[in-house]
């Protein structure tokens, strides 16, 4: 049974993940990550033999290959929340262009746990009135 209570608890706490990753806070971030932390994103090395998802993933995030999100202003558009998944839509303006993301969150005691996530560049034109956001 799916719990109001948790579902907000969720929710706050992802929308304080996304804005301190917004604000170029890794290491910030980065605390809200479980040990266990399990990232989808095939960019993401990580061997759990040699070190945890979360030390992987904040190593991610602070290596060269991701200098353009740590660069970036991050908007949450839309928030979808059910017990314990979030998944947020954000408008991220890179220096390189704007991406439209998905990012779905799975949490356990009030730390983020798991992450996937879809990421489509902005095109400069788009074929109806809706936009992306």
């Amino acid at each position: 049974m799916t719990s109001p209570v948790l579902t907000d608890q969720n929710r706050l706490l992802v929308l304080e993940a996304v804005s301190r990753f917004g604000a170029g806070d890794i290491a910030g971030f980065t605390e809200l990550l479980g040990e266990d932390f399990v990232s989808h994103n095939p960019r993401v090395a990580h061997d759990p033999a040699t070190q945890s998802g979360r030390r992987a993933f904040a190593d991610f995030l602070s290596g060269p290959g991701s200098a353009h999100l740590r660069d970036a202003t991050v908007a949450a558009k839309h928030v979808l929340a059910d017990d314990d998944l979030v998944a947020v839509h954000t408008h991220v303006a890179t220096p390189q262009g704007d991406l439209a993301t998905v990012d779905l969150f799975r949490l356990d005691a009030g730390k983020i746990v798991e992450h996937w996530d879809v990421v489509q560049p902005v095109p400069e034109q788009v074929l109806h009135p809706h936009g992306m956001f």
